[in-house]
């Protein structure tokens, strides 16, 4: 019983703010919306509207699950959506497109009217009948006219047997309020996970897409990374073994007939098998790093800055040690961006920053290069980038107009 009262409690509160926020919310977005459809014969300009429509459904969907949250100690969270794999003016074009053609936004709109009609509906019944509380206190017992009109209405219907019709009445509607607020607000928290959370159907659907295309990035990404080893292998460090086996060759043939020209061999095959074992040091490293794996993101990203040929400070903030492969995605991915700089960017500057967001981990590199970054369609580079970062199921977007600056975003999922 105790629940029951609370509950009727807070769902009147709820109704209220349902009958004042719902049809706000609900009167700014059809306008919007049948504005823009009248204005899209005049030059496109109401494509405009209906994008801030669909936009503004992602901030009331917000508002109503945190206030959903509040008040029914309820656990909402954003339906999943689509990420746009456009950068620039295109990114925000292709998310207006996503939001337009999802299922969430439309559950949003749909939402915001039933919980205008039922906050309404709602506290109308409860207006009438705290009124009609009111006017049973001021109504007279049978046989006396001084009232108010609803009393003189009622007795010129029933008589003198209307004052015990209408206190009775009164009374059905004052013990109904409550009753009708409670099951108006079960019915009204029993639609709010449909409606503004992830539909079942809808996230699963969501999760496989998301998980393919990890998978399909992870495997784009060691297809680019085994292309790159067979590469510096075939050009590097194989020509080098092999000018140290020809040169050990030619010292054995001169051992005998010339040990001075024999042992000027040996040294030079020395100093090629030292520059051998040097390079695939270096590739080791670049396979993964052992300051990644002894130190830390912190220090590894220190150490790619001291290496970079445009100066470049690190902003770092992680409460703690991210996973293992988040710690790879994010270094590498800010070494392949610390490497584009070096090489396309003319940059002065570089910032690298690293934080935490509360439910993944951010990374951004900036440069005030000349801009016009773009991922291509071929492997390596910065499409080797975006192929890691899917395998993480994380994001990256590249903001880069001519002339800079260039920011490269980088979010991989992770609770630390």
């Amino acid at each position: 019983m105790k629940k029951a009262v609370q509950f009727t409690w807070v769902a009147s509160i709820d109704l209220l703010l349902d009958a004042i926020l719902g049809t706000l919310w609900l009167a700014i977005m059809l306008t919007l919306l049948f504005t823009g459809l009248g204005l899209i014969p005049v030059l496109g300009i109401g494509v405009l509207l209906i994008f801030a429509m669909v936009s503004l459904t992602r901030f009331t969907s917000a508002v109503e699950r945190g206030r959903a949250n509040a008040l029914y100690e309820l656990d909402l969270v954003e339906p999943p959506r689509r990420p746009s794999t456009g950068t620039g003016f295109a990114r925000v074009v292709s998310t207006a497109v996503i939001d337009l053609t999802s299922s969430a936004t439309w559950r949003t709109l749909l939402h915001h009217l039933a919980s205008s009609v039922l906050g309404y509906l709602a506290m109308t019944w409860l207006f009438w009948a705290i009124t009609t509380a009111v006017m049973l206190f001021t109504y007279p017992l049978p046989g006396s006219l001084n009232a108010s009109w609803l009393a003189r209405l009622v007795h010129g219907w029933l008589g003198d047997s209307g004052g015990v019709f209408a206190i009775l009445l009164g009374v059905a509607l004052i013990i109904a309020a409550p009753v009708v607020i409670y099951f108006a607000g079960r019915f009204d928290r029993g639609v709010l996970a449909p409606l503004l959370g992830p539909p079942v159907v809808e996230e699963l659907t969501q999760r496989i897409e998301t998980l393919s295309d990890a998978r399909q990035g992870a495997v784009d990404a060691a297809t680019t990374e085994r292309l790159r080893i067979e590469r510096d292998l075939h050009d590097g460090v194989q020509p080098r073994l092999v000018a140290v086996a020809m040169t050990l060759g030619m010292a054995r043939n001169k051992f005998e007939s010339d040990p001075q020209q024999a042992l000027t061999l040996l040294e030079r095959a020395h100093d090629e098998t030292k520059d051998a074992i040097t390079e695939l040091r270096q590739l080791a490293r670049g396979i993964h790093p052992a300051v990644l794996t002894d130190r830390g993101l912190d220090a590894s990203l220190s150490a790619l800055a001291s290496r970079c040929a445009v100066p470049t400070t690190i902003s770092f903030a992680l409460p703690t040690r991210p996973a293992p492969e988040v710690e790879a995605v994010i270094y590498f991915t800010v070494a392949e961006a610390l490497t584009n700089v070096s090489k396309h960017s003319e940059a002065r500057s570089c910032q690298v920053d690293v934080r935490f967001t509360g439910h993944s981990v951010l990374a951004t590199v900036t440069d005030d290069g000349r801009g016009g970054a773009r991922i291509p369609r071929a492997a390596g580079g910065l499409s080797g980038m975006r192929d890691r970062v899917r395998s993480a199921s994380g994001t990256l977007t590249i903001n880069s107009p001519e002339g800079g600056p260039t920011v490269v975003t980088v979010e991989v999922p992770c609770a630390l």
